[in-house]
């Protein structure tokens, strides 16, 4: 009798514990991470990160780098943070943009604090005004981060599924079975592609300190990674200290539209400088090629109603593509929302019909309705009427991207490509953080192609002479092949 008492008052003991639901939601990650006691944090650790929209092909994963350290600092507090990251090339050989091919490891430090953004490394911290959105809505995308702007925002956040805004944007974040952040995903947006969907995964939760946190980050965008790093030293309640310096307090306001100027650089020939990029504005007799459309559609808005005041009564009726790395072809939609015809290699011409039909939901300004006209160059074009020649090659067999065209201005001797030398400010020629492989690249087929250029003009960097590019790599045999 005492054992079926006995039993009857567990099973009594046990109806009320499993008929509770378990605690969930963003107060009870708090309490399971540690969360609500952390008012900042430093970690670090290494793995790999990728350039988005550096991909060597069209539609391709992103290019991949070696992490040799990765330092975040927070203070939740300000709030505030300072990324450090020292990367090394990953890609042998050379495949894709992100500023490869290396001579050196390369450290990228960017800061945010409050209202103001700067990046340090050079002779003085650079101000960084247009990051800060960005730069702040990764704090609030840390694990802790994601738990304590969640409960701030009063949004409902009673399950292990809930969503809340970080700047502005909607970000859905998921708890595993212990309450901890698994998972977050939100979107953000491109020139190019438009919507760009991007996810956060942390696992492999370790204890430190008084706090939970992830040893492995994971992120994608776009369904391709960005970021893997395995995390090796966490610590709680760090002491950070992210003053800002004077020179970015001072700082102007980044302006409401880009501001652009135009150099002459021939007869008929113009270099358009806005968002630190260049474009050549060609002028044939009765209309204007544009060669290279980079950066932002509010970038080639401006260049091109520069170019008509600067050429009235000609129409642009072309723009150039050299490849379609995200910076070189953010401006093209403008073109097209002008009737403007694209000509591209004919490698990425289905990638720019793909992406220009997603959805862009979260752009200030609306899309266009016009449909794209696109024409492709093969090995070679010639685009030519009787007071002008632009021939258009196919760099073939070239590391940054599979579809990479140079523009050459035969009478002018003037050389136009995207990427493969940036020739430096001032008197300086030399890159010493780059390596030789994409310029000996172009050199190389400068020669296959028996061109002659005298000048240079890339769409990093302003107009130089051809050699500058042979020097800076000790290209020597390019030299004496030039002369």
């Amino acid at each position: 009798m005492r054992t079926i008492t006995a039993l009857l008052v567990g099973l009594a003991l046990l109806v009320p514990v499993s008929g509770c639901s378990r605690p969930s939601g963003a107060a009870a990650a708090a309490d399971a991470m540690g969360a609500t006691s952390l008012n900042s944090i430093q970690f670090s650790g290494s793995g790999t990160n990728y350039a988005f929209g550096q991909a060597y092909s069209p539609g391709g994963p992103w290019p991949r780098f070696e992490v040799k350290t990765y330092t975040v600092a927070i203070d939740y507090q300000t709030p505030a943070m300072k990324l450090d990251m020292l990367r090394a090339q990953g890609e042998h050989p050379p495949r894709g943009g992100g500023a490869q091919p290396f001579a050196s490891d390369q450290r990228t430090t960017q800061v945010v604090s409050g209202k103001n953004a700067w990046s340090e490394g050079g002779a003085q911290p650079a101000p960084n005004p247009g990051a800060v959105t960005e730069r702040l809505r990764q704090i609030w995308l840390t694990p802790h981060g994601v738990v304590k702007a969640a409960l701030a925002s009063g949004a409902p956040t009673d399950s292990n599924v809930f969503t809340f805004k970080a700047e502005d944007r909607d970000v859905k974040v998921t708890l595993n079975q212990g309450n901890l952040v698994e998972k977050i995903e939100y979107l953000t947006t491109n020139p190019v592609v438009g919507d760009v969907p991007v996810e956060v995964t942390y696992s492999d939760y370790a204890q430190f300190g008084t706090i939970q946190f992830p040893k492995h980050i994971v992120e994608k965008q776009d369904g391709f990674p960005t970021l893997d790093i395995t995390i090796n030293d966490v610590q709680p309640n760090a002491a950070v200290s992210l003053p800002v310096p004077a020179n970015v307090a001072s700082a102007p306001a980044p302006p409401a539209t880009p501001v652009a100027s135009v150099d002459k650089v021939g007869e008929g020939l113009w270099s358009l400088n806005a968002a630190g990029t260049r474009s050549l504005a060609v002028e044939f007799a009765d209309h204007i090629v544009m060669l290279e459309g980079p950066t932002s559609d509010a970038r080639s808005k401006v260049v091109n109603d520069l170019v008509r005041q600067t050429v009235p009564n000609k129409p642009i009726r072309y723009v150039v593509n050299t490849h379609a790395h995200y910076d070189h072809a953010g401006g093209l939609r403008e073109y097209v929302a002008e009737g403007i015809t694209v000509i591209t290699h004919e490698n990425n011409k289905a990638f720019f019909e793909e992406v220009w039909a997603r959805p862009r939901t979260l752009e200030d300004t609306a899309p266009t309705s016009n449909k794209p006209t696109i024409e492709t160059v093969g090995d070679k074009r010639v685009l030519s009427d009787r007071t002008r020649t632009v021939e258009l090659y196919h760099l073939a067999g070239h590391g940054h991207h599979t579809g990479q065209l140079i523009a050459y201005l035969p009478k002018e001797r003037i050389l136009m490509y995207g990427d493969g030398y940036n020739p430096p400010a001032g008197e300086e020629i030399r890159t010493p953080e780059r390596g030789p492989e994409y310029a000996a690249q172009i050199a190389q087929r400068v020669q296959e192609l028996k061109l002659n250029p005298e000048r240079i003009a890339p769409v990093h960097g302003r107009v130089v002479p051809y050699k500058n590019l042979l020097m800076a790599f000790d290209l020597d045999g390019g030299v004496r092949g030039t002369r």
